[in-house]
């Protein structure tokens, strides 16, 4: 954990609140957004951090399914602060949600996520939350936050993990990088099918299918024919070393701005 990207590069950070509670925060640094509005994949990051201070205590969990709905282009926003809830707790599978609001302004909220998981397993006595720290300085020269997760473009499009490192998963591919992975993708395509970059994310809707144990892991996207003016793409991460198999799709839906 301590050398893991996901958390750690975004510095969000939670705390617990009760069995079924937590809060957390993450400030909306200038590569946690697009030039219209904050990225998904960072919103969804922090939302399960905050979910995971509530489960991981408790069980041994496989992420399935996140999605992220923004609703504001929080230009002037800092700071959010991550509100989650653990829905429930069942035999196979936990749900948990999470609303995040401008933290200076309770009021104003930014975006909202679900998130489901499967049980594996009862976690082993003495877990401990491992805080991830302040994050990286707000810079200008800050990296694409692909390049941070170690994905890295592909001349024919497209963006790849080369392998398993402790900064992506050192056992299987985290849930951070794959999320960071499959919109960035998105938003190639979205931004060439367009013709601008500057694209406000509104929904983000992540299905993690199968363990990416092997790699390379190559994302790839293709924009859907929809009408008007939101572009919606469909992305796809594969485990090539491990005979193409499908590790996680996604859905974005986005709007150039006005």
């Amino acid at each position: 954990m301590d050398q893991l990207v996901s958390y750690r590069y975004l510095g969000c950070s939670s705390v617990v609140q009760d069995r079924s509670h937590a809060e957390g925060q993450m400030r909306l640094r200038r590569d946690l957004r697009t030039p219209a509005g904050p990225l998904g994949a960072p919103l969804a990051i922090a939302a399960l951090d905050t979910a995971g201070i509530n489960i991981d205590r408790y069980h041994h969990l496989a992420l399935t399914r996140i999605d992220v709905h923004i609703f504001d282009a929080a230009t002037d926003v800092e700071t959010v602060r991550i509100n989650g809830s653990v829905l429930r707790e069942a035999r196979t599978q936990v749900f948990t949600e999470a609303t995040i609001h401008d933290r200076d302004d309770p009021r104003r909220t930014v975006a909202s996520a679900t998130a489901d998981w499967a049980v594996l397993a009862p976690t082993p006595e003495g877990f401990e939350y491992t805080d991830p720290g302040p994050g990286v300085p707000d810079t200008p020269d800050l990296p694409p936050l692909a390049a941070a997760f170690d994905a890295r473009p592909r001349s024919e499009g497209g963006f790849v993990i080369e392998g398993l490192s402790p900064r992506v998963g050192a056992d299987l591919l985290h849930h951070g990088p794959i999320l960071v992975a499959l919109e960035a993708t998105a938003l190639e395509v979205a931004a060439a099918h367009t013709g601008t970059d500057r694209l406000r994310v509104e929904h983000l809707a992540t299905r993690l299918v199968s363990a990416g144990r092997t790699g390379p892991f190559v994302a790839t996207a293709e924009v859907l024919p929809v009408r008007g003016e939101t572009v919606a793409c469909r992305a796809e991460l594969r485990d090539e070393g491990a005979d193409g198999r499908v590790v996680a799709t996604a859905i974005m839906r986005a709007e150039p701005a006005r």
